[in-house]
């Protein structure tokens, strides 16, 4: 039985993902407080799943083009004519065989890009300000950012006023007031 809701409900609030980091904001946080937050929370990175090779490899039999081509050959097999038989598998088989190598040097490529442009972040801890790379981030950091920098983390805005540019995240091309929160 379907039911119609009576009333709207309210948007829930969001709330912080770690609630009370306890920073002093003169200070940033202690190497200690640091290892413990990386224990406790880990990287500041989402992990990524290493896709099969097989299955990659396997997706190049299918789609379209791949269907059309396994049509003539089911149809080479029917009419008897082995020559075209082998000579289509003989293609298909090498086609998929070099997309996919090339599909892996791509994937190299862009792994070896990512591992090159990584990004730092400008971080209060132990009373020094100091550039570490953006996985090392605990909740309860305190960084700087400036005009143009990459935020690299959720953050909360405690001192100023800045607007930044979401259109990665929302599609939004005009750039968005950003207060304390």
């Amino acid at each position: 039985m379907l039911t119609t809701p009576t009333a709207v409900q309210e948007r829930p609030q969001a709330q912080p993902s770690v609630p009370d980091v306890n920073t002093d904001l003169s200070r940033g946080l202690s190497d200690a407080e640091v290892r413990a937050r990386q224990a406790k929370y880990g990287f500041n990175e989402v992990p990524e799943r290493k896709p099969n090779l097989w299955l990659m490899f396997a997706k190049k039999f299918w789609g379209l083009s791949a269907w059309m081509i396994e049509l003539i050959m089911v149809l080479s097999f029917i009419l008897h004519k082995y020559s075209d038989l082998y000579i289509v598998t003989a293609l298909l088989v090498v086609n998929a065989v070099l997309s996919f190598a090339q599909e892996q040097r791509a994937s190299a490529a862009v792994e070896t890009l990512r591992r090159r442009l990584q990004v730092g972040a400008r971080v209060l801890r132990e009373g020094k300000w100091s550039v570490v790379p953006a996985r090392e981030l605990v909740p309860g950091d305190v960084v700087r950012v400036r005009a143009g920098d990459f935020v690299p983390a959720d953050m909360s805005l405690v001192e100023g006023h800045l607007q930044v540019d979401q259109s990665a995240l929302t599609g939004e091309s005009l750039e968005v007031d950003k207060e304390k929160a």
